[in-house]
């Protein structure tokens, strides 16, 4: 490792991830998008992550870090973090960058505080995660897709930028008058004995480096985003009969902005997965894992869904 230098993650060189997006993803992004993400000073800790600088040329090499966020479990908090923007420049990949700049992270996540790291690792991070960092991969989240029949404009916007405006005036004149600032407690405190993610007015401020909205649909929040598809975050815990209600509303919704598809990423065997079985089969499925940072908590007890993952 004697060819890079580490940096840990700071005002000064945040803007270097700008540099790591754009060739370890093929993703522009800006400096606006980059410092509302990584803002989690509201849950206590910031910028918890570190950078691989190349001696050679000062080229950022890689990046990985978490994001530190606020959780519950028996009506008691933690300081929790989910793993995210494992970033490596193609010309630095195979040098074990992401291993090294993981366990720094690690160890400073634990200095910090933070009681267990978790997420939900692809295909090509999977191997690293659980046989070379210790990961468990202690459970799934079920990814559900249910059609619409509507128009897919959302794909032709996403497709062909002379599409993207109109689509956007169809959906802000929409979704206006359903749009509430009501932020509603995460489903999953009432869908089985899970810690969770608390979704509170921190947590949706935090949340807005996408777009996305929380609407009221005959009495029920749902939280939702839009991005070529209708994303469903959270729905305000209901019985079967008001969920089944709202997801057929969310139907009518996404038939109204053209949006071809509604998806609904939920934890395994919960309620919500139980009551969106009778619509279709999940169609892909994520891993869910953790690394326990204090010996005292126990980070499988935890459950998540879309509005938890760092892509929502």
């Amino acid at each position: 490792m004697n060819e890079y230098r580490f940096e840990r993650l700071n005002n000064y060189n945040l803007k270097d991830l700008i540099y790591l997006y754009k060739h370890s993803f093929n993703e522009i992004t800006d400096i606006h998008f980059i410092e509302k993400k990584y803002a989690t000073e509201a849950f206590g800790l910031k910028y918890t992550g570190y950078i691989a600088y190349s001696v050679n040329n000062s080229e950022p090499a890689a990046y990985y870090g978490v994001f530190p966020i606020k959780v519950k479990y028996q009506n008691k908090e933690y300081l929790a973090a989910q793993s995210g923007d494992t970033m490596t420049h193609p010309n630095h990949r195979g040098k074990g960058l992401f291993i090294t700049l993981a366990k720094m992270t690690y160890d400073l996540s634990k200095q910090e505080g933070v009681s267990f790291v978790f997420g939900f690792p692809n295909e090509n991070s999977y191997p690293g995660f659980v046989k070379k960092l210790d990961w468990n991969h202690y459970a799934d989240i079920n990814n559900y897709k249910i059609k619409t029949g509507a128009l897919p404009l959302e794909k032709l916007a996403k497709k062909y930028s002379v599409f993207k405006p109109l689509h956007n005036r169809i959906i802000q004149k929409t979704l206006k008058p359903l749009i509430t600032e009501e932020v509603f407690y995460n489903s999953m405190e009432k869908q089985g004995d899970y810690g969770f993610v608390i979704h509170d007015s921190n947590y949706r401020n935090y949340k807005t480096y996408y777009s996305n909205y929380i609407l009221n649909l005959n009495g029920v929040k749902c939280w939702i985003k839009i991005d070529g598809r209708l994303w469903v975050g959270d729905i305000e815990f209901c019985n079967e009969k008001k969920f089944k209600e709202t997801v057929n509303a969310l139907l009518l919704l996404a038939k109204k902005i053209h949006c071809s598809t509604i998806h609904f990423s939920v934890f395994e065997n919960s309620l919500y997965d139980k009551y969106l079985s009778e619509y279709a089969k999940p169609y892909y499925k994520n891993a869910v894992g953790c690394l326990n940072l204090n010996p005292l908590t126990n980070g499988e007890l935890y459950a998540y869904q879309s509005s938890d993952f760092d892509t929502f």
